[in-house]
């Protein structure tokens, strides 16, 4: 249980219209963020690489949980498997980045080596050791699921699957997105861990800018220009919640929509606690950014973006995407974990209500509620 500097976080309540948000303190406290790791990134599941990024045998990508390195790696048989990046003599850690291994992965530091299925191939030296069994040396197995191509770890055996977690959120995209089985991992609009943006904020701030849209007027002049935040809508389903909106007008300052373009919305779907996937209006595409932390007050924002085969995105969206709309959230959240630390903040209330979503912020108290729930306040 992680002990307040604040007399109590009873004015945290479970009524949205009543309740006060949780304290600054959670935002940048490293006490806290300790106690999130283990209450949270290793029991949740992350998405390190899409299935399409590992066509061969051999095919590696690593990532990084928090504190946790991690590879997913193409065997011989076809399967993807899913380890601890980590040698089992010394720790040395065995592979960095993405790539090949054409044959076996070979430690760095003392030459041990393992097959692609992670079986211990040889270790030096070994064979007179008493009672040296090289079965119970295998590379550590991390649990793995595929859902939507998307490679989903997580680093507890016992955690509940994705599909008894998301099974309904996946359900909704395939309904709303009936051309989703066509993607393919896209590396062009694709950011990973080493070429994502770092974030000067809590990862928990990020989160929480996703799940409302009562910024989107003061903030996003463009996107309240494309997109129509009067009929925004929010739901909640425990493990995930969604936030959507029609095209407002097809010519607007963010970028051209043509009618006759597949995708006339906005969605958004959140899973617990750091993952989103979102479709904007336009061409056919999916993507997926989530929000890592490196530490307390800094987090890695990486992107898996899913296209059609052969298709590229033009060239106005992604300039809205990448130099407009994310600039203003990345100095909005920097900005809102500069002042949860300010000895000024008293914790403000939240503008909560279903009837009107474009100014609500129903779905920031609900992940303030899963949170606090998983951090036993």
């Amino acid at each position: 249980m992680i002990r307040s500097p604040e007399p109590q976080v009873a004015s945290f309540t479970a009524d949205p219209a009543r309740s006060t948000a949780l304290p600054g303190y959670l935002y940048s406290d490293p006490a806290v963020f300790a106690e999130e790791k283990r209450r949270l990134f290793y029991k949740s599941w992350q998405i390190v690489a899409h299935e399409s990024e590992l066509p061969q045998a051999g095919d590696y990508v690593c990532a990084t949980i928090v504190d946790q390195s991690v590879f997913v790696l193409r065997g011989r048989d076809r399967q993807v498997r899913a380890f601890f990046n980590v040698c089992q003599h010394r720790a040395h850690e065995l592979l960095k980045g993405r790539g090949n291994v054409k044959s076996v992965i070979v430690c760095p530091y003392h030459a041990w080596s393992y097959e692609l299925d992670g079986s211990l191939r040889a270790a030096r030296a070994t064979p007179n050791l008493p009672a040296f069994d090289p079965k119970e040396y295998g590379l550590a197995p991390v649990r793995l699921e595929r859902h939507l191509g998307f490679l989903f770890v997580n680093l507890d055996p016992e955690a509940p699957s994705v599909s008894a977690l998301a099974g309904g959120m996946f359900a909704d995209m395939a309904r709303e997105l009936p051309w989703l089985g066509d993607l393919t991992f896209n590396p062009a609009y694709s950011f990973t861990e080493e070429t994502g943006s770092l974030l000067q904020a809590n990862w928990k701030v990020m989160a929480e800018n996703c799940l409302e849209c009562y910024h989107c007027g003061p903030a996003h002049k463009a996107y309240v220009d494309m997109i129509d935040v009067g009929h925004y809508e929010l739901t909640r389903h425990d493990a995930w919640m969604k936030s959507s909106a029609p095209l407002r007008r097809n010519d607007n300052s963010a970028y051209h929509v043509g009618p006759e373009e597949p995708v006339q919305h906005n969605v958004f779907w959140h899973l617990f606690p750091n993952i989103e996937f979102s479709v904007m209006p336009g061409a056919r595409a999916l993507s997926a950014f989530y929000f890592t932390p490196v530490d307390a007050e800094q987090t890695r924002i990486s992107w898996v973006t899913l296209t059609m085969p052969g298709e590229q995105l033009p060239q106005d969206r992604l300039d809205y995407l990448g130099k407009v709309l994310w600039l203003e959230d990345a100095a909005i959240c920097e900005s809102v974990h500069r002042g949860l630390k300010s000895l000024g903040y008293r914790r403000g209330r939240f503008v909560a209500s279903d009837d009107h979503a474009n100014i609500s912020e129903i779905n920031v108290h609900a992940f303030q509620r899963q949170y606090a729930e998983a951090m036993g306040l």
